[in-house]
């Protein structure tokens, strides 16, 4: 068994419940499948599945307690009764918020919150017994789930805040009580939600309603904060920051360079001016790299540390990671960005491609998959993104999906490489495409499918290192 996380008395009383007490837990677990012998098992139901049906697997497997919102004969020893499990695990993080006094530091945007999320863990690490959340656990559950998995001594704990409705960045925020908050961006996704992208930035400005008094906010210059948000924020006596282009904000980003596999950037820290290197392309990166200096700064660590940790970071997969690829024997190069998109995370992955100039590539090739929960503006984003391309030195657009016609229709003729509803249809027509030394970007909303063409040029790419 690991370090002690929680007391069976503590759980009990946090959550509520009815049952044994007498038994410790080293972790908390929703899924069996990755659950670890003594972590807390909690039953949760869903659309899709019910938790209460893996209560004799959990049990098998070690766990030292289940919740649950039924009683069982068989394992009346383990299981705690509550009402409704879901509450039960969210009462759980809270009790773990209230009893932990490191730094909690959330992260809300609507691009990039994991990325900076992971970057900023990277820069913390020596600075102090760390804790962050999982993947894009980024909802009510996730949120709550690792809350409850906080150790009560971890000096920096970071969380990633996500909606796609209003309300939901609120409830988080007060849940996670963060000391210092970031709002990375506010962007056009999900607005298939909202009457506006205004109404997308309201939502993301309620992440203030959970930062601690005397707590610190840092909010992307491009957003327009009303007097009645600072009134708020000072009646909290919450300090207020500003990052991005813009010269009068607290940290500002002056000059980007991409060369390749190295980024120059330089920043100015309020008064100081610093440069450092990125081994990650494109200026959406860097504007998330200052964004995690502008935490660091506020939490008083040395950012000369900081600065030598993010050279070290590379891009999580499906969100920028760029790798050799060998298809029917052409060496070529993919920028894999197929974990989801959205009309600015698009564009961004356009101007990357598009700076990329150096003589060794043949072709810039964009593969691009529909954007999703756009609502009745999603044939104008779509459409929009053509005429970014057609100005673009990107030699060819595969696209795939009935969203991305839109974009289809309004290519240039000699921008055009191939467009199917399917993506599995594009495979063969872009393979055939593919000449040495390309350099191809793969981007598209999870349930666009787009990553089968991935999945396949990593197919092809498998096939070359058996021969």
């Amino acid at each position: 068994m690991g370090k002690i996380l929680w007391k069976g008395d503590e759980v009990v009383t946090a959550i509520n419940g009815s049952g044994p007490s007498n038994w410790t837990a080293s972790g908390v677990s929703i899924d069996t499948r990755s659950l670890k012998k003594s972590d807390i098992f909690f039953a949760l139901s869903g659309p899709n599945y019910d938790g209460h049906q893996f209560i004799s697997s959990a049990i098998k497997k070690g766990a030292s307690a289940v919740v649950s919102n039924a009683p069982s004969i068989e394992f009346n020893d383990k299981i705690i009764i509550v009402n409704d499990v879901l509450s039960a695990l969210i009462a759980l993080g809270r009790a773990s918020r209230e009893r932990n006094k490191g730094k909690i530091i959330a992260i809300t945007g609507s691009s990039g919150k994991t990325t900076v999320k992971e970057m900023l863990a990277l820069s913390l690490r020596k600075f102090g017994k760390l804790h962050y959340s999982e993947a894009s656990y980024n909802n009510k559950i996730g949120v709550s789930l690792s809350l409850a998995r906080m150790p009560s001594d971890s000096d920096f704990s970071i969380y990633e805040l996500g909606m796609n409705h209003p309300g939901e960045i609120s409830f988080l925020s007060k849940l996670v009580k963060p000391n210092i908050a970031l709002i990375n961006n506010v962007g056009n996704a999900h607005i298939g939600f909202f009457d506006s992208k205004k109404g997308i930035e309201n939502a993301k400005l309620e992440i203030i309603d959970g930062v601690t008094i005397n707590g610190k906010i840092l909010f992307h210059d491009q957003l327009s904060i009303s007097e009645s948000i600072k009134k708020t924020l000072k009646q909290k006596n919450i300090e207020i920051f500003y990052f991005g282009d813009k010269r009068d904000s607290n940290f500002s980003l002056k000059k980007y360079q991409y060369f390749l596999n190295l980024s120059l950037v330089d920043v100015l820290i309020k008064s100081l001016k610093i440069s450092f290197n990125l081994n990650i392309p494109g200026k959406h990166m860097a504007m998330n790299s200052l964004a995690v200096i502008g935490i660091c700064n506020e939490l008083n660590v040395d950012l000369k540390i900081i600065i030598k940790e993010l050279l070290k970071f590379e891009p999580i997969k499906g969100r920028g990671n760029i790798s050799n690829y060998c298809v029917m024997g052409k060496g070529i190069k993919v920028i894999d960005e197929s974990y989801n998109a959205n009309p600015e995370s698009i564009m961004a992955s356009i101007n990357l491609l598009s700076e990329i100039n150096f003589l060794e590539f043949k072709n810039k090739i964009i593969i691009l998959g529909d954007m999703f929960e756009l609502g009745k503006l999603s044939k104008f984003f779509h459409s929009e993104m053509a005429s970014v391309i057609n100005k673009s030195n990107i030699n060819s657009v595969f696209c795939a999906g009935s969203e991305m016609l839109n974009l289809w229709n309004s290519l240039s003729i000699d921008k055009k490489g191939y467009y199917s509803s399917n993506p599995r249809d594009i495979i063969k027509p872009l393979i055939k495409k593919i000449k040495k030394n390309d350099i191809i970007l793969i981007k598209g909303s999870y349930k666009s499918g787009i990553k089968i063409v991935l999945n396949s040029l990593n197919e092809e790419n498998l096939k070359r290192k058996i021969i």
